[in-house]
C-alpha cells in the first residue's frame, strides 16, 4: 500500500497537474491571444464576481470562448463566495498573487488571531476559489484552442482585472514579489 501511495505522488510530481502549475511561472505570452478581447472578458467576469452576480450572462468575444459548463459554474461559484473572500482580504492575511491565485499569509500573527476552525474555513475558501480560477483560466485556453503557453497571459490578465477592482488596503503581490496594499 505504501508503494502505491509513493508511486501516485511520484507520477503526479513528474507529470504535473493543475495544482502544480502554480509553481511554474512562465513569462506571459500574448502572441496567440486576442489581448483586448481577453482583457474585456476578464474585467466583465471579475465585475460580475465582485457584484456577487451568480446569474451573469457573460458572452465571449474576439475568439475568447466562455460557453462551457465548467467556466459558467466556476463563475457562479466565485460570485457566491466573493463576499467571504473580500472579507478575508480585508484582514490582510489573504493576498492576490501575480499567478492569478489567492494565498494565505500563514504566520504567527495569523495563527494567534484566528482559531483552528477559522483557519480550516479559510483554507477551504482559498482552495475552492483557486480551483475555480484554474477552471476559468484553463477553460479559456482549452475552449479557444490557444497554445498551453498562453495560460500565463490569461492568469496575468485576470490578476490585473481583479487588481483594478480591489478595495483600498487589500493586499497583492507586486512585480518585485513583495506584498503591498492597494
Amino acid at each position: 500500500m505504501r508503494n502505491v501511495a509513493l508511486t501516485v505522488i511520484l507520477v503526479t510530481a513528474l507529470t504535473g497537474c493543475a495544482s502544480t502549475n502554480a509553481f511554474v511561472r512562465m513569462t506571459p505570452d500574448y502572441t496567440a491571444l486576442p489581448r483586448e478581447a481577453l482583457e474585456d472578458v476578464a474585467l466583465r467576469i471579475e465585475q460580475a464576481v465582485a457584484r456577487g452576480d451568480r446569474e451573469a450572462e457573460i458572452k465571449g468575444t474576439g475568439g475568447i470562448v466562455l460557453d462551457t459548463p465548467e467556466i459558467r459554474q466556476a463563475i457562479r461559484n466565485r460570485a457566491a463566495r466573493h463576499a467571504l473572500l473580500s472579507e478575508f482580504l480585508d484582514t490582510g492575511y489573504l493576498y492576490e498573487k501575480r499567478s492569478g491565485l489567492v494565498y494565505i499569509q500563514r504566520n504567527s500573527t495569523y495563527k494567534k488571531n484566528t482559531t483552528r476552525a477559522e483557519r480550516d474555513r479559510h483554507a477551504l475558501l482559498v482552495m475552492g476559489e483557486n480551483a475555480n480560477r484554474w477552471s476559468i483560466y484553463e477553460g479559456i485556453v482549452k475552449a479557444g484552442n490557444f497554445p498551453p503557453n498562453a495560460l500565463s497571459a490569461v492568469q496575468e490578465t485576470f490578476f490585473k482585472a481583479r487588481l483594478s477592482l480591489m478595495k483600498p488596503s487589500q493586499r497583492y503581490e507586486n512585480e518585485s514579489g513583495e506584498m503591498v496594499a492597494k
